[in-house]
């Protein structure tokens, strides 16, 4: 966004010179002291009316006519520009962008998401009910500004994601994930090798149309894409033969504040006596009262409903349901035992 504060400055170097050329010449033509001089100077390019100190010189008269002449133009074109300043907003908005971008350059593992329509809303909202901060990237000002007022505490940033300066706006160095949830294919393929190149270390996904691009977005370095096209066919057929089955599942949330969510469980992120262990004996059920569902071993094979004596094992994960209140207490469990 342009500096509101430029051309003012411009305004106030070039009174400044005035100033500094009209003391000199009171001084060394009509040989006032310093303070009388810059007193002359005040009187004369503020039209305030006062007498001379002395009567002026013909030279000192003429100098006077310029100076007169020079100040009138700065003088309106400046009092034009604070007016102008205070009726569009442009200094309002130049300070909230500025306050913005002091707040993102802050974050540490964020999220940034690339585009707020249909996905990336449903997105944001997941995301903020897992309580993540979020960094949004929207080009087009209308919905952007749109959705900064439908939420607060989301940084809602207007630019073009495809161009490295806007993601590095977005702090993408410092952000644990990125979603690109353009509408483009080919605007999600630019973000996801950018913001690779950024941070080689985050975690990418992006949302893809067809399977070409798939394959093309993963070798860009996405470490996972969605097609909304085929999750919403899939559903669709899904409610057509299962309709319970799907109502079912639609009342389950991946986390977040509803009230049935599953969530994750990282093997190697516990003690090393719970790495070989039966899932009996991890306690789960009667220390939080969320059930084990699932069961995914290090070379990615599933286990739906492991039993309570099935073995785990590193390098492994849990999937564990609850409601939310047991979800909380899962939470709590996990991070004592991981302290």
């Amino acid at each position: 966004m342009r500096n509101p504060f430029a051309s003012l400055r411009r305004v106030l170097a070039i009174f400044t010179i005035i100033l500094t050329i009209g003391t000199l010449g009171y001084r060394y033509i009509e040989g006032f002291s310093w303070l009388s001089s810059l007193y002359m100077v005040i009187q004369t390019v503020s039209t305030v009316g006062f007498n001379e100190i002395e009567p002026l010189s013909t030279a000192g008269t003429w100098f006077t006519i310029v100076l007169i002449v020079s100040s009138f133009g700065t003088f309106a074109y400046g009092a034009g520009l604070l007016a102008q300043l205070a009726m569009d907003g442009s200094v309002r908005e130049y300070l909230k962008t500025k306050r913005l971008k002091r707040k993102v350059e802050k974050l540490n593992g964020h999220v940034v998401v690339c585009g707020i329509g249909r996905n990336g809303r449903q997105v944001v909202s997941k995301l903020r009910a897992y309580g993540a901060e979020v960094v949004v990237i929207e080009n087009d000002a209308v919905r952007a500004a749109r959705y900064t007022e439908s939420l607060k505490d989301c940084h809602v940033i207007l630019g073009d994601a495809t161009l490295d300066e806007v993601l590095e706006k977005a702090n993408v160095s410092a952000a644990r994930s990125l979603i690109a949830a353009l509408s483009s294919d080919t605007d999600n393929l630019f973000v996801v090798i950018s913001a690779r190149q950024m941070n080689p270390e985050m975690v990418i996904g992006a949302r893809a149309n067809t399977e070409s691009t798939e394959k093309k977005l993963l070798s860009a370095g996405a470490n996972y894409t969605v097609s909304p096209n085929l999750v919403g066919g899939a559903h669709l057929a899904h409610n057509l033969m299962n309709p319970g089955v799907m109502d079912f599942l639609d009342h389950l949330s991946m986390g977040g504040s509803s009230a049935t969510n599953i969530e994750e469980i990282q093997i190697d992120e516990l003690p090393e006596e719970f790495s070989a262990c039966n899932i009996k004996d991890l306690n789960i059920r009667q220390a939080t009262g969320c059930t084990v569902i699932g069961y995914i071993s290090e070379h990615g094979n599933l286990t739906v409903n492991p039993a309570p004596e099935f073995r785990v094992s590193p390098h492994s994960k849990l999937y564990v349901l609850g409601n939310d209140s047991q979800i909380k207490a899962m939470r709590k469990w996990f991070n004592a035992q991981t302290k």
